[in-house]
């Protein structure tokens, strides 16, 4: 196996693999703002870059794992420590140790208080990580409120998260989003929601989605990877299986759309522009759109649907975008 990190004679996957070890450490920092992932995004749309991320991550994920196992531990330092050679391994090392040290990190550096607020403007993402190690990926107008306590409680006020849960079995990781509340230990889920509507989505991991209103006695739901389930005041609905990679493709810097209704893709696209696109017309509401697109490049996305439809797009004066029939 040609492992991007054990290919020490191609000079393009050592370039990729000592600029995936400082992305991994730039992105563990206490947060990430708008400017700094869009360049992580533009990085990482290089094939070989985004593999060598990829692995790397998931070694850096191990480390995380095993960072409580006292020989392991030894072992992972004995091997941190072996003189490999070239320079560029430095990063390498210091990403693949900084699973294990975030644990450990001094409470002042990350100075995380109860009730504090982390939040996006429209067109902004952000990426936090909390003093357990937990990290929240916030989309575009998003709220979240954050208590670390005794349990970790997390309020989503509004919007959508990527959470990346630490495992911590002695300290319940639950989200609380409009009609729902989710629970967790160590898990990967999205959770996109308003008040009276919320969808979670699971990644990696195990949650538990229930109705905020839930009558006493009533079990959770228990999502398994690979599903999603909508919660309403009624209460959640079924569970259906989600293309997660699809789903959360925003904390990548993109929209992918696969047979999504053309309004419905309209409605992910205004999620990001303070000067929507309307569409003038319910002709061609339900038809189907398929394609990627830069989060954000309203143009790419109208010139696009303009070509495949017979729209025209009618630029306001307010900056709003009209489309509407030839």
């Amino acid at each position: 196996m040609n492992s991007s990190l054990n290919n020490h004679g191609d000079p393009v996957a050592a370039k990729a693999k000592d600029e995936a070890a400082s992305w991994l450490t730039r992105l563990n920092s206490r947060v990430v703002d708008t400017a700094e992932l869009e360049d992580f995004f533009a990085w990482r749309r290089v094939p070989h870059n985004a593999e060598a991320y990829d692995e790397l991550e998931a070694h850096w994920r191990m480390s995380l794992g095993l960072a409580g196992d006292r020989d392991i531990a030894l072992a992972l330092g004995e091997a941190l420590n072996v003189d490999h050679g070239p320079l560029r391994w430095a990063g390498l090392r210091i990403a693949m140790v900084a699973g294990v040290v975030v644990l450990l990190a001094c409470a002042a550096y990350f100075l995380l208080a109860r009730d504090t607020v982390f939040q996006t403007v429209v067109g902004e993402q952000r990426l936090v990580q909390l003093e357990d190690g937990s990290r929240i990926h916030l989309d575009t107008n998003t709220r979240v409120s954050v208590d670390m306590g005794s349990q970790r409680l997390i309020h989503l006020q509004r919007g959508r998260v990527l959470f990346d849960v630490a495992h911590e079995p002695s300290r319940p990781f639950v989200v609380s989003a409009g009609v729902a509340q989710i629970r967790a230990l160590g898990t990967k889920f999205e959770i996109d929601g308003t008040a009276d509507r919320v969808q979670v989505a699971l990644v990696e991991g195990q949650v538990e989605v229930s109705a905020q209103a839930a009558s006493p006695g009533v079990a959770p739901l228990k999502l398994a990877p690979g599903q999603a389930v909508q919660v309403s005041p009624a209460g959640p609905g079924k569970i259906v299986q989600a293309d997660t990679a699809a789903i959360t493709a925003w904390t990548q810097g993109r929209l992918d759309f696969s047979g999504t209704p053309l309004a419905t893709a309209i409605d992910e696209v205004n999620r990001y522009t303070p000067s929507p696109v309307r569409l003038k017309t319910t002709r061609w509401a339900g038809q189907r759109v398929n394609g990627g697109f830069a989060v954000g490049d309203v143009q790419a996305f109208v010139e696009a649907v303009t070509t495949l439809y017979p729209l025209r797009a009618q630029t306001m004066a307010d900056g709003t975008i009209e489309l509407h029939d030839r």
